[in-house]
C-alpha cells in the first residue's frame, strides 16, 4: 500500500516539475532580473516607441545576447551578425524600414560611469507618426538610452534580484 500511494505522490509531483525544453541553438540562459525591471519600467514610460531591449555579455558567457527586453520571450537569443555589425561602429544608428513604418535604432550603451557592459547595446523602434527623420529618431533613443545608463550602476547589478 505504502509503495502504491508513493508511486501516485510521485506521479503527481513529477508532472508539476517537468524539466523545461532545451533552449533553440541561438538562445542562452540568461538571468538578469535588475535589467528585466529597468527595461520594463522604460517601455512603460515611453509610448513614443514600438520595442526595447538591452543587449550584452552575460557573466561567464561569450555570446552577445538580449539580456532583457519587453518581448519576454527573445531574452536569450544571440545578438544578430547584422545588429553586431552596427555595433562596431560604436555610434548610434537608425535605420528606416519602410515596409514596417518604423526606424530601427542600435545605440551602445555603458553604466552610469561609463564602465563597458561587454558589448552593451540598446535596441528600439520608434514609428514613423512619432519621429519625421533618422535624426529625430535618435533624438528620442538617445533619450531614453541616457535615461536606461543613468540608472546602471555596473555591469552586475544588471544580473542581481
Amino acid at each position: 500500500m505504502f509503495a502504491a500511494h508513493s508511486i501516485a505522490v510521485i506521479a503527481i509531483l513529477g508532472g508539476m516539475f517537468q524539466q523545461p525544453s532545451p533552449l533553440p541553438a541561438n538562445y542562452i540562459h540568461v538571468d538578469a532580473p535588475a535589467a528585466a525591471r529597468l527595461i520594463a519600467e522604460e517601455k512603460a514610460k515611453h509610448t513614443e516607441i514600438k520595442k526595447l531591449g538591452l543587449h550584452g555579455v552575460p557573466p561567464a558567457a561569450t555570446d552577445n545576447v538580449i539580456i532583457a527586453s519587453d518581448t519576454p520571450s527573445k531574452v536569450g537569443k544571440k545578438s544578430s551578425p547584422a545588429d553586431l555589425e552596427k555595433l562596431a561602429q560604436h555610434k548610434a544608428i537608425a535605420v528606416r524600414i519602410e515596409k514596417e513604418g518604423i526606424y530601427d535604432l542600435l545605440l551602445p550603451i555603458t553604466d552610469v560611469h561609463g564602465g563597458d557592459l561587454d558589448g552593451g547595446f540598446v535596441v528600439m523602434e520608434v514609428p514613423f507618426e512619432k519621429a519625421a527623420s533618422e535624426a529625430d529618431a535618435l533624438k528620442i533613443g538617445v533619450q531614453i538610452r541616457d535615461e536606461i545608463q543613468s540608472q546602471i550602476k555596473s555591469k552586475d547589478a544588471l544580473y542581481q534580484p
